[in-house]
């Protein structure tokens, strides 16, 4: 938040008011009004005071954001340190805070009110961030607005109660993101590390809040060939996780119209096409779970030698790891 247009509240807060009841006041968060460099001390101080040391959403969500006051005041950057040191007490508090936004008013109205009319000074810049007014960085102005939609949905629908850590994270995460593109340093580590952070623990949430359930990608009699169905089921699993943490579980089958032995090693091939696919799509290798069970637990009962299309099959499993509720990364 570096617009000029905040040096009033400069004045009228830090540099002023030098009372109790000013300073509790000045220490108030309100959202889309910058931090004040005179106040940054005593708010991240009041912060860490706050902080309740719960797993609760606000809870976890107050200490993301006091690391976040942290780093920023470490960096020299007190207007940010202070502006998340107060959205950190106001979580510890238990008041509602959501991600940021960035509907922005560059400046204050040049409009003339109408003669005897109160005028009413336009709400404080929230973030400044290119893009709005350059064409040249729309594409992170669209992932931006995306994805706190996204986000907002993912918290009503549940998150915050059922995932409080993996939600707050993803919140400070993003907000973080945001914090940095008005920087409009996209090549900064830091950019890349907010932005990357927030979009797996997004997707993780995701997952963990709308299960996808199995998928099945079926196979033609005696081949270990992809078929383009089969293909389509390895992109959507991919796709579904990829910018995440989850795994894939991907195992093999084989209808009872064969030897064991040769079913054994049909299944392995088919499980290996898949594998292969998913690999192909970007997903890690070491994110893949592999196994084959040849004519062994079968979706579809048979007698042996009969051949039935329901067994020709690769199931593909999505698995979410303990690690999707790993500290905020060091590095941000």
């Amino acid at each position: 938040m570096k617009s000029s247009s905040r040096q009033l509240r400069l004045l009228g807060c830090g540099l002023v008011l030098t009372s109790a009841v000013a300073l509790a006041g000045c220490g108030a968060y309100e959202p889309g009004h910058a931090g004040d460099a005179a106040m940054e001390a005593h708010n991240v101080s009041a912060a860490k005071n706050a902080l309740p040391g719960t797993g609760n959403f606000t809870g976890s969500l107050a200490a993301d954001y006091y690391a976040m006051a942290t780093i920023r005041a470490k960096d020299g950057d007190k207007i940010d340190a202070d502006y998340w040191a107060r959205k950190s007490e106001a979580a510890a508090k238990g008041q509602a805070v959501l991600p940021e936004n960035m509907k922005v008013v560059a400046e204050l109205s040049a409009e003339v009110p109408a003669e005897g009319a109160k005028r009413e000074p336009l709400h404080e810049t929230t973030w400044n961030i290119p893009g709005l007014a350059d064409p040249g960085h729309a594409a992170n102005v669209q992932a931006l607005q995306s994805g706190r939609t996204k986000l907002v949905a993912a918290l009503d629908q549940g998150g915050r109660d059922r995932y409080p850590t993996l939600a707050a994270r993803g919140q400070a995460l993003f907000d973080c993101w945001i914090e940095r593109s008005e920087a409009n340093q996209p090549g900064d580590p830091r950019f890349a590390a907010c932005k990357t952070g927030f979009t797996r623990d997004y997707t993780d949430l995701n997952v963990l809040l709308n299960p996808p359930g199995q998928r099945n990608a079926y196979f033609d009699y005696n081949s270990a060939a992809l078929t383009p169905q089969g293909k389509q089921e390895v992109d959507n699993a991919v796709a579904l996780i990829k910018a995440g943490t989850a795994k894939l579980r991907i195992t093999g089958k084989a209808d009872r119209s064969g030897t064991d032995g040769y079913n054994q090693k049909l299944s392995e091939a088919r499980a290996q096409a898949v594998k292969d696919a998913a690999v192909s799509d970007g997903l890690d290798a070491s994110r893949i779970e592999i196994a084959w069970t040849g004519e062994t637990d079968l979706p579809i009962a048979t007698k042996d030698g009969r051949k039935e299309q329901m067994n020709r099959v690769v199931q593909i499993d999505t698995i979410m790891p303990a690690s999707q509720v790993a500290e905020l990364p060091a590095q941000e």
